[in-house]
């Protein structure tokens, strides 16, 4: 009985100390999240201007691009696609909760982006180099039109290649430190191996 009084007087008093301890990590957590958060709010803003010159461009050069229809088309979609993706994170930060319909909305969206990103790839690059000048050309597009696909698609190929091989170097380094070790541990001799005593040593 007494041990069991004595225990329970110990979790009693070490529960405020519990609390505590979690209540630093939250206010850790809230201190790290107020330093980026403004460099993620402003980067979802940039993001959604670009997305929304965009739109504008691609509404604006229908008709403009008789060598390929459907860059225009391709324009539009990707600023309206971004603007909705943007717009919901921006929302989920601020006033939503993330619900499994956002989830969905999002996963939706993603998914017609990526088709319209095959899609848009094959329309911009197989009419490179159009006709910029005449337009009465029947390769014939709108310079600020076709380059805004173009440069759009080309930052993000390049984003995409650099994510991947900073993936490949990261592994790597893996695949060359779990070598290095496996090599020290083999190896009688590595400085690194704890010296084994010899026979007949005290």
């Amino acid at each position: 009985m007494e041990r069991s009084q004595e225990a329970s007087q110990d979790s009693v008093q070490n529960s405020p100390r519990l609390i505590v301890h979690g209540e630093e990590e939250k206010s850790w957590f809230r201190k790290v999240k107020d330093k980026f958060l403004p460099g993620v709010k402003i980067s979802l803003i940039i993001a959604l201007l670009c997305y929304f010159a965009l739109f504008v461009i691609g509404i604006w050069g229908i008709h403009r691009c008789p060598a390929e229809d459907m860059i225009p088309f391709f324009v539009i979609v990707t600023g309206a696609i971004g603007l909705v993706n943007k717009t919901l994170s921006i929302l989920k930060e601020t006033v939503l909760k993330t619900t499994d319909k956002i989830h969905l909305w999002e996963s939706s969206t993603y998914t017609v982006e990526l088709v319209f990103l095959i899609l848009g790839s094959y329309w911009v690059f197989k009419e490179y180099k159009p006709n910029f000048i005449n337009p009465n050309d029947k390769n014939y597009c709108n310079k600020t039109v076709y380059m805004s696909a173009f440069i759009y698609l080309a930052v993000l190929y390049a984003l995409l290649g650099i994510i991947v091989i900073s993936f490949f170097c990261f592994l790597g380094c893996i695949f060359f430190v779990k070598k290095t070790e496996d090599a020290n541990n083999e190896d009688p001799e590595s400085p690194t191996r704890p010296m084994q005593p010899q026979n007949g040593s005290p």
